[in-house]
């Protein structure tokens, strides 16, 4: 059985990884927003 402790490690580390894997999106999607904005 696995410790709860363990279980919310994996979960937080996924969930970080998830983060940083849609923050340039995130970015990117602002920048191109902006500019047709701007345009």
């Amino acid at each position: 059985m696995q410790s709860p402790k363990a279980a919310f490690a994996a979960f937080s580390i996924s969930g970080i990884r998830l983060l940083y894997s849609f923050f340039p999106l995130a970015i990117v999607a602002l920048l191109s927003t902006k500019k047709e904005n701007t345009a």
